[in-house]
């Protein structure tokens, strides 16, 4: 299965009832994946493997999001940039090696983090998308159902058979 490890920082609004408005603790703000099967993947690793992601500033839910595969809100980088030096901290000094990871590809994950773009013009999503309809030549007519051919042919017969008859009682044969 091939998973999608897009994450948006969203604002932990638990966090900031407890350190209060006033102050901002770096805590407030977290890093969640886009889509559940890859939040999944991550609750599935080893404790180990999580506990990394977790105190880099890693959300083990997901979160719902706008934006197109590949890119992020301007907005993150500078919080992005944070989480992501922590968590690349936290696996040279834990080390991943021989840790389950389950579905959770970090080769991937990387892949994705170094590809990812900033994007200030959104486009709608795939799904959202309707295509321009393409014109009808007006010389092309609209085809017939089928209650309307078999109504046609029924009127074609009817105007032969009438048509034989009449050359029948005129004495003309064809």
């Amino acid at each position: 299965m091939v998973l999608e490890y897009d994450f948006d920082i969203v604002v932990n609004e638990q966090a900031d009832e407890d350190t209060g408005s006033e102050q901002l603790d770096q805590c407030a703000t977290r890093a969640r994946f886009r889509h559940v099967k890859t939040a999944d993947a991550l609750r599935s690793a080893s404790p180990k493997i999580r506990l990394i992601f977790q105190e880099a500033g890693f959300d083990l839910d997901s979160t719902d999001s706008d934006m197109m595969h590949g890119y992020y809100p301007p907005r993150d980088v500078a919080e992005r940039e944070r989480i992501l030096r922590a968590l690349f901290t936290n696996i040279r000094e834990l080390g991943i090696s021989g840790e389950y990871c389950g579905e959770f590809d970090f080769h991937r994950f990387l892949d994705n983090v170094k590809t990812a773009k900033p994007r200030n013009d959104q486009r709608p999503k795939v799904e959202n998308w309707t295509p321009n309809p393409r014109y009808k030549s007006p010389a092309t007519p609209e085809r017939r159902t089928l209650p309307g051919r078999i109504g046609v042919a029924l009127g074609l017969a009817v105007i032969l058979f009438a048509v034989l008859r009449y050359l029948a009682e005129k004495g003309a044969t064809p």
